[in-house]
């Protein structure tokens, strides 16, 4: 942006300010959104981009949408509806259409939300736009079931599932699902509703996001769980739903606090923070206050002679979320004694190490040493420091890192060979991963040690094997992971040579990630170390 303004690229600005709007929607800064969309339509005017004023502003459109501003929200998609109809924009008007359809049907205008989500369907077959059908047949569906009307709610979401198939994407899945779920509530299969809802329920805290959804899901499982006389699965997603609730409500009001503490500094403005924090304080206890009374009213009959019983479950639950939570710190407190360690053998061994290596260098170009064991003597230790910094670096690396990949760990190698390649050229290396395996992911502690013994292997055909190709495969067979380092060179007898602390340590190493490690070789025929250890992906 910096460089367009300095330019007078008023084209660059105005879609850049469109892309910013476009990243602070996602983030849910609805304000600097909102900032940026109206920057761009200023200057899209000012080029005479009609076409782009005309998006920008279904864009606006949509943000007020979410921003439960209706009448701002209509004004702007009906602005861009009004040029695009002119302009037979079909490709665009499909997503309008279903963005006022949208807007109506949050306003309760089912007639005038049917009327766009059907005119939505058309232009999206027109422009051949799957992504706004599958919307538009998703959310008409959602108001035929709240009619009553089963069978055409069912239809259209079928079709909405196959076009969602047929493109690969899960483009309204939740809301989808959840159509399909209150039409079984609607009529009276309960048991076929429990078993959807349970299924998005698991997905849901799986991935650890859409708590909006996951909400959703718990008010349909309440009642579903009382029509099916389950009195403890109605008090454990009661239980669930109230947490849920409470958490919404508190990041809302850190977020509204946070906001209000960076604007106001003065006490003046703290007082009238503190005030604000206490009116959603007490907006927020009057929710909750509404909703338990809600639900226990509709389930007192299932729980008044469970009372007992479910407040020493209730009391199990807070146990072990404050165990929970005490775990959650501890590791955090273990992880920041790693980052200072790292960081102090960073600053202080690693300096000192350089400084030993500067000192060495110094020594041998300032004087002229005629004495080659001294000479030598000296290289030595300079490139024993330089080893040494390395290896540091890559105990630092596994310290920083919580969790490591095989990605990681070939990025890691190849360094590692590059250097090694400086001291001998004519070696040829290659590194192959199976796809799937590529984000398998490690402890620190288990990826250091397969990094080691990789290292370890590859040390030994470079200095050892005069080996001209080496080759590490990672694949996998059955449940298990297995990699397979393989080099060319002059090999050995193992029955007849002892084998050293190198190989022992490599073998401990897999050990210690519960893996097994077997080396295989023969004179002139190469050496082949294949290590296994189980996936734990699968």
């Amino acid at each position: 942006m910096e460089i367009r303004k300095a330019k007078k690229d008023v084209t660059g600005i105005a879609k850049l300010n469109a892309n910013l709007g476009n990243i602070y929607y996602k983030l849910g800064e609805n304000p600097k959104a909102l900032k940026a969309y109206l920057s761009s339509v200023d200057y899209f005017e000012k080029i005479n981009k009609p076409d782009l004023v005309a998006s920008t502003k279904a864009n606006i459109g949509i943000l007020f949408t979410n921003m439960k501003n209706y009448p701002k929200a209509l004004s702007y998609l009906k602005q861009a509806k009004s040029y695009q109809e002119a302009n037979n924009q079909e490709s665009e008007l499909c997503m309008t259409y279903v963005s006022l359809g949208n807007v109506y049907q949050l306003m309760k205008d089912t007639l005038s939300a049917v009327k766009y989500y059907e005119k939505g369907i058309v232009f999206s077959k027109k422009a051949g736009n799957n992504v706004s059908l599958t919307k538009a047949l998703n959310n008409l569906g959602a108001i035929k079931s709240d009619q009553g009307k089963s069978k055409e709610a069912v239809a259209m979401f079928n079709k909405s599932k196959q076009m969602m198939d047929s493109i690969n994407s899960n483009i309204n899945n939740s809301t989808l699902l959840l159509g399909y779920a209150k039409d079984h509530i609607m009529n009276r299969r309960f048991d076929e509703a429990k078993e959807l809802l349970l299924t998005m329920e698991r997905s849901y805290i799986k991935n650890k996001k859409d708590k909006l959804m996951l909400m959703k899901t718990y008010q349909f499982l309440v009642p579903t769980c009382g029509y099916l006389h389950q009195p403890d699965s109605v008090y454990l997603y009661t239980n669930e739903l109230a947490i849920l609730q409470d958490q919404i409500i508190e990041a809302a009001v850190a977020k509204q606090t946070n906001e209000l503490e960076a604007k106001y500094q003065t006490e003046k403005k703290e007082k009238q923070l503190l005030q604000r924090a206490i009116e959603i304080k007490n907006t927020r206890n009057k929710l909750i206050l509404v909703s338990s009374i809600a639900i226990f009213l509709a389930l007192i009959g299932f729980l008044v002679y469970r009372q007992q019983k479910l407040k020493n479950k209730q009391q199990a639950q807070e146990f072990q979320l404050k165990s929970a939570i005490a775990k959650i710190e501890i590791q955090n407190k273990l992880q920041d004694q790693r980052l200072q360690i790292s960081r102090d053998l960073h600053d202080n061994i690693g300096s000192q190490l350089t400084f030993i290596i500067s000192s060495v260098d110094n020594i041998k170009y300032a004087f002229q040493i005629e004495n080659s064991k001294l000479d030598n003597k000296l290289s030595s230790i300079s490139n024993f420091a330089k080893s040494t910094i390395i290896e540091l670096r890559d105990t630092i690396w596994a310290m920083n890192n919580s969790e490591i990949t095989f990605e990681d760990l070939q990025s890691r190698i190849h360094n590692f060979v590059e250097k090694a390649k400086e001291a001998k050229q004519d070696i040829e290396f290659d590194f192959t991963i199976e796809n799937s395996l590529k984000q398998s992911k490690f402890t620190s502690v288990e990826g250091m040690n397969i990094y080691r013994t990789i290292q370890e292997a590859l040390n030994n055909s470079i200095k050892y094997a005069d080996a001209k190709n080496i080759t590490i495969d990672i694949k996998h067979q059955k449940n298990d992971i297995v990699m397979v380092i393989k080099d060319d060179g002059k090999g050995f007898d193992s029955t007849e040579v002892e084998l050293g602390n190198g190989i022992n340590n490599m073998k401990k190493r897999i050990a210690d990630c519960n893996g097994t490690l077997a080396l295989k070789t023969q004179p002139n025929e190469g050496t082949t170390i294949t290590i296994r250890f189980p996936d734990k992906m699968t």
